[in-house]
């Protein structure tokens, strides 16, 4: 008995609930039928929400005219509803822009960063364009050129001693250095090295090697010695220098010619390309990238670890795509500045040597930059072989180079004895 009381009272209520809404609805009928004077009454409710919407998406005229609201009536609706013919036309060109204006959305002015992929990655506002600077060197026995990349301030540098060193006219020392973070580091790397090799060198008293072949090996004499220990000297001093608050850091190519023999050294990945033999080009450097098997193990059994990051690129701590630089006090413990050594002698067919930073690299093929600077040098004119330098620049920005790049070419032939 208690189901059945409980139902009947439920239906009671819906049906008191049903004739409340038939109540609501005839006394809404009848109110709208008993509408003021003045109001378009007699145009059904959906043709007047339409008629007010109209009027409110029409786009502003360049001259506009505010009509009197009889007018607006007339337009709309003439007598009991029948509309004249001129009118009609009138009102559905009206009501069809409105409509038009309404489907499309409005214009989305969006703003186009200097450097989108920095943007997306939460780096901060993109920063204002940076004119590239051009910059084209010609001295003795080499060519330089150089130019910063859109992104930010240029962080490249060279550096080159070529004269007479403690009476050896044949010891000569050129460099290119890739910086990061800032330029504090490049700056004190590529206004002191230099210096420092070759003190370093003609304090130990070069020790001549067998000649015999153009093997490129890594060696341990006291040519190669030295140069170690000036670069791991210079990064002592940068991180004595710089150890409140720097972070930044400095990759470097670096060639010296000192009786009859070239000694390359590098950290990071800059490169140095060596051409022979009627432009064969045989790689005197190897990347010191966290691609590297080895660098990369190393890293490990130092108790850090190298991430693959969205972009493709292996980062030291999730943070430097380089294995081995100068500065990067933060991430010294696996970031060494030791460098990897190698020793060419200077013979017949040894002929120029590109060395350039990885905004080149990145873009050029070793073989590619050989060849562009051979058939340079195949003209009369030495000019040429600085136009090679900013063919090759252009080359890699063509190509989406974004990076700053900096070309060198040491001509090796003035060398061989």
């Amino acid at each position: 008995m208690t189901l059945h009381t409980t139902v009947r009272f439920l239906c009671s209520v819906v049906a008191a609930f049903a004739r409340l809404v038939r109540e609501l609805r005839r006394a809404a009928s009848s109110s709208a039928m008993s509408s003021p004077v003045g109001l378009i009454a007699t145009a059904p409710l959906p043709l007047r929400r339409k008629t007010k919407l109209v009027a409110a998406l029409a786009p502003p005229q360049p001259s506009s005219v505010v009509a009197r609201p009889a007018d607006v009536c007339d337009a709309v609706v003439s007598g009991v509803g029948a509309v004249d013919q001129p009118q009609q036309a009138d009102s559905k060109r009206k009501k069809t822009t409105a409509w038009s204006a309404r489907g499309r959305p409005s214009r989305l002015v969006i703003p186009v960063a200097d450097d989108a992929g920095e943007l997306a990655a939460g780096w901060g506002a993109a920063a204002a364009p940076v004119k590239e600077a051009d910059v084209e060197v010609e001295g003795e026995g080499f060519w330089l050129a150089s130019r910063a990349g859109p992104r930010h301030a240029m962080e490249d540098a060279y550096s080159v001693v070529t004269h007479k060193n403690g009476g050896d006219s044949q010891l000569a020392f050129y460099g290119v250095f890739d910086g990061h973070g800032g330029r504090a580091a490049v700056d004190f790397v590529s206004q002191r090295l230099g210096q420092n090799v070759v003190s370093a060198v003609l304090a130990a008293g070069a020790e001549r090697r067998d000649k015999a072949s153009l093997v490129v090996v890594e060696d341990d004499d006291a040519v190669s010695a030295a140069i170690r220990a000036a670069y791991l000297a210079i990064d002592s001093e940068l991180l004595a220098q710089h150890q409140q608050g720097a972070s930044g850091g400095a990759c470097a190519a670096t060639a010296l010619v000192t009786g009859g023999d070239l000694y390359v050294a590098h950290l990071g990945d800059c490169r140095a390309v060596l051409s022979r033999d009627g432009g064969a080009a045989a790689t005197l450097t190897a990347d010191h990238t966290c691609a590297a098997e080895g660098e990369r193990a190393r890293i490990e059994r130092g108790g850090g670890f190298v991430s693959h990051s969205g972009s493709g690129v292996w980062r030291v701590q999730g943070s430097l795509a380089v294995s081995r630089s100068f500065g990067d006090a933060g991430l010294k413990r696996w970031v060494l500045a030791e460098p990897a050594v190698a020793r060419v002698p200077l013979r017949a067919g040894c002929e120029f040597l590109v060395v350039a930073s990885d905004g080149l690299w990145d873009k050029v093929s070793n073989q590619e930059a050989v060849d562009v600077v051979s058939r340079s040098r195949n003209a009369a004119a030495t000019s040429s072989v600085a136009r090679s330098c900013a063919e090759l620049v252009d080359m890699a920005r063509r190509r989406g180079g974004r990076d700053d790049i900096t070309v060198m070419v040491v001509d090796l032939e003035r060398f061989v004895r």
